[in-house]
């Protein structure tokens, strides 16, 4: 079975809400008011849940898996499917295509031609946080799959790619193998 990319867990909800907590706490001790601490508490949440995770779950979390007849993904079309993986991330339901119902396969992004990122060693511990990312970024590569009903289903890999690359475009070229006889770009 090949695996992509990383599964929706408690991160965003948990970061969010200790991002908040702190501020809230801080606000709290400084006006003595129980109320302007939860507000302060709440705005950084909103801001970090809501502004940073909310948009960029498609690409952190871009989990989807093939067992040869199968593909699993995670649909985060949907504002409220979103939202649902977000705080109950053990509920959230994969999407399911299977291999008949695929019309073609294109590869995204160029695997041969990879961006590099400059040396972390030089910036700052900022900068090495978001190293992947940078990369995800740099090198976007993913496949976009046309079922036969003519919907489009793009699946990133950009994460497994930024890790390890050799691993994931054998794992690609093995995906793409299995889809050789239909139209494949």
């Amino acid at each position: 079975m090949m695996q992509f990319g990383k599964k929706v867990n408690f991160r965003p909800l948990l970061i969010s809400l200790f991002v908040g907590f702190i501020p809230g706490n801080v606000a709290y001790v400084f006006f003595q008011n129980g109320w302007v601490g939860l507000f302060v508490g709440l705005c950084f949440f909103s801001i970090i849940f809501f502004a940073h995770y909310y948009p960029e779950l498609p690409e952190l979390f871009s989990y989807w898996q093939f067992d040869g007849e199968t593909l699993k993904y995670n649909n985060m079309a949907s504002p409220k499917k979103r939202l649902v993986m977000m705080f109950f991330p053990s509920f959230a339901k994969m999407d399911t295509v299977k291999k008949s119902q695929i019309k073609s396969v294109k590869l995204m992004g160029d695997v041969k031609n990879q961006t590099e990122l400059p040396s972390m060693v030089p910036f700052s511990n900022a900068y090495s946080i978001f190293y992947s990312r940078l990369s995800m970024m740099k090198n976007p590569v993913g496949i976009e799959i046309t079922t036969t009903d003519d919907k489009k289903i793009y699946l990133n890999a950009a994460r497994d790619y930024a890790y390890d690359k050799e691993k994931t475009v054998k794992e690609i070229n093995s995906f793409m193998g299995d889809f050789s006889s239909l139209k494949s770009v």
